[in-house]
């Protein structure tokens, strides 16, 4: 086809509009369209344009639910947490510090649990947020999630504040962090100013505590990667280990609300019409990071108080127990001696206190204080993030963290030194015979056990006689055999006393006195 140039101009739109509508809508005459059919003509364009996006969303969405359905993983091991497996540890040892024989033993436990609940510690908030969409992955365990940041739908979010109804839900548009946020200060503001007066919040309180042994254990039993904690509360896990302190947690939850996400329809309810599978696998999405959404969070505060102490008795976490139950131990003087060797340090996140604000006293009064202050939500004693669930997409179900760990129990038990007095004041002549066994463990831990006997034992002995014997605190198994001579043919010697396994005390004293035929003694413990 040959044009003339003159006509070149006039040619091309005729040409650009008849390829467009190559359905014959628009009327041509003398190669110009109808002016009243153009404007159909663009209309058609304009819904013709629109139909095309319609299946492009349509097919992203199916596309999306269809891969989502799709992903095969076990739940149960996707946020699995397996901490410390312990096989080698020394299981015992001694050794003497001033007049103390310190026994320092060692157990292998096992611990497991399952929760729902992710604590949250760090400052972790734009990415544990409520419709936040997450990575189910060991990321998300250790309290570090990975996030899908993506073109999003509307979201719903409700907040359990009493008597609010339809006033505690709120669409927001487009979520993200900042978004949610102020929807749910939105949703706070509307609480103070319409109900705040009418209604008083019900305060959730819970509180957990455990002795503490290592990293994994409290990770299990709080259900939160304790790293991040521990920069704050400052756990010597080493002088654990070594017998040297002992240490219990107290975790102290207030849950003022909880703000919630409308469960999705399918998975594609949770994305923007834009969003293809093929931008969900660049954003690691496959079997093993499966995706899920933060379904709710719960806002209060957390206290975290550590107990820690010097002392090796064995009622060290009673004598804690009851200092958080208020109850009177001025009397009980073994636990007023653990407590004067103790400290205390509380973490609080959330109320009106600064984020890991740190408090270390040894007056637990003053913990008390700050666990029954700010206990009720108000704008000036303001909630922050305590933990979170989050939800597979593929089904709806609760992600579940499972955990479990070794770890190693260690207690030290202080044995102090002792003293035994041998008083004799009869008329007769006496022998006495002391012995016992003297405890040590070897450096694998092996109890190593060597007797031992008082070099004056058998001697001769006659009235007043007096000495004093020091056992030390690794001594076990103490005898005491005393005998006086009768001058009798048929019972020369005759037992006066003949006491076996023997506690150590501080101070113990055995008096004899009498006659060869009337023999006597009594043993005082001090």
């Amino acid at each position: 086809m040959k044009f003339k140039k003159g006509k070149l101009k006039s040619t091309v739109p005729m040409l650009v509009i008849s390829g467009l509508l190559f359905s014959g809508n628009i009327v041509v005459q003398n190669n110009k369209p109808e002016k009243g059919n153009l404007v159909s003509s663009k209309q058609n364009i304009l819904l013709g344009t629109k139909s095309v996006q319609d299946t492009t969303v349509s097919n992203n969405s199916k596309d999306i639910d269809n891969k989502i359905y799709g992903l095969s993983y076990d739940p149960r091991k996707i946020l699995s947490f397996n901490g410390e497996n312990v096989q080698n540890f020394i299981p015992a040892e001694g050794f003497q510090n001033s007049n103390k024989y310190i026994v320092v033993k060692r157990e292998k436990k096992s611990i497991s649990d399952s929760t729902a609940d992710i604590s949250v510690i760090d400052s972790m908030n734009d990415r544990t947020y409520p419709g936040a969409i997450q990575l189910a992955n060991r990321n998300l365990v250790e309290n570090k999630p990975d996030i899908i940041s993506c073109e999003r739908k509307p979201i719903t979010i409700s907040i359990d504040l009493p008597g609010m109804c339809e006033d505690g839900r709120k669409v927001i548009e487009s979520p993200d962090y900042s978004t949610v946020k102020a929807g749910i200060n939105s949703l706070l503001d509307t609480w103070n100013t319409k109900y705040a007066s009418r209604y008083t919040i019900p305060t959730k309180v819970s509180y957990s505590d455990t002795m503490v042994y290592s990293k994994s254990q409290l990770s299990t039993m709080l259900g939160c990667d304790f790293k991040a904690l521990n920069k704050a509360l400052n756990i010597d896990f080493d002088a654990i280990y070594k017998g040297q302190k002992k240490v219990m947690l107290l975790a102290y939850k207030q849950i003022f609300y909880t703000v919630s996400v409308d469960a999705p329809k399918r998975p594609s309810d949770l994305f923007g019409n834009s969003v293809t599978t093929e931008d969900l696998a660049l954003k690691g999405m496959n079997n093993n990071n499966p995706p899920a959404y933060v379904s709710n969070v719960q806002y209060g505060r957390t206290i975290y108080v550590k107990f820690e102490t010097t002392s090796k008795s064995v009622n060290v976490k009673a004598a804690f127990k009851a200092l958080i139950e208020n109850q009177d131990i001025h009397t009980n003087t073994e636990y007023q001696d653990i407590l004067n060797q103790s400290s205390f340090t509380a973490t609080v996140l959330g109320g009106g206190a600064q984020q890991h604000n740190k408090i270390i006293t040894k007056d637990f009064n003053k913990i008390r204080k700050i666990i029954t202050n700010n206990a009720v939500y108000s704008p000036k004693n303001p909630a922050y993030p305590i933990s979170y669930t989050t939800t597979f997409l593929k089904n709806n179900a609760v992600a579940t963290v499972n955990s479990k760990t070794d770890y190693i129990e260690t207690t030290a038990t202080e044995y102090t030194d002792s003293k035994l007095v041998l008083d004799h004041r009869g008329a007769y002549v006496a022998q006495f015979d002391v012995q016992w066994d003297e405890v040590s463990y070897d450096k694998n831990g092996k109890e190593i056990i060597t007797h031992k006997a008082w070099d004056g034992n058998y001697k001769d002995r006659t009235a007043h006689f007096n000495t004093e014997i020091y056992l030390k605190g690794n001594a076990r198994n103490v005898s005491v055999r005393v005998r006086e001579c009768t001058g009798l043919a048929w019972e020369w010697w005759r037992n006066i006393i003949d006491e076996k396994n023997m506690p150590l005390v501080k101070k113990r004293t055995i008096y004899v006195w009498g006659t060869t035929l009337y023999p006597a003694h009594s043993m005082v413990v001090e």
